[in-house]
């Protein structure tokens, strides 16, 4: 759907993040969206928050195709991201919308999470330690690189 292939890598990056975060701001939402409501049923708490889900079903589908084509992050940093901007959202969500105070600890786990994905996204450790860092193969004539071959790739090289 988007062919960012001529794109310099800041803005594959830019639309992999904005990607990925109207997604998880359509989830975070629909998560809170019912709580005003007290004697709503089952079934209409979930019609009112399915739309918030298929919302990030549409944007995280094409985050993560975005940035599994261009090989902009790994499985793993997918998810530190979904932590991250979820963490976030929901701080936001909590100060604004349901008027609670963010705490220091609040902030000092959000740091600690922040210093995962920096140490994950930089190969601190394996630089540090000297540990190889395992390159990734592209599958004979084409260009995607998709999870399932790099753990392929990885597992043959480490036997």
């Amino acid at each position: 759907m988007f062919d960012l292939t001529n794109s310099s890598r800041f803005i594959q990056y830019l639309v992999y993040a904005i990607l990925f975060i109207i997604g998880q701001s359509a989830a975070m939402w629909g998560l809170y969206y019912t709580l005003p409501f007290k004697n709503i049923s089952m079934w209409q708490a979930y019609k009112m928050a399915i739309p918030f889900a298929w919302l990030d079903w549409i944007f995280m589908t094409l985050a993560i195709n975005v940035g599994h084509k261009y090989n902009l992050v790994t499985p793993t940093q997918d998810t530190f991201m979904l932590i991250i901007v979820q963490f976030t959202l929901i701080l936001i969500i909590n100060q604004v919308y349901l008027k609670q105070d963010i705490f220091r600890s609040d902030i000092i786990a959000f740091l600690i999470i922040l210093v995962g994905f920096c140490i994950s996204f930089f190969h601190i450790v394996s630089k540090l330690f000297g540990i190889p860092i395992h390159k990734d193969a592209i599958v004979q004539g084409e260009s995607q690189i998709h999870s399932f071959t790099k753990v392929k790739v990885h597992n043959e090289i480490h036997k």
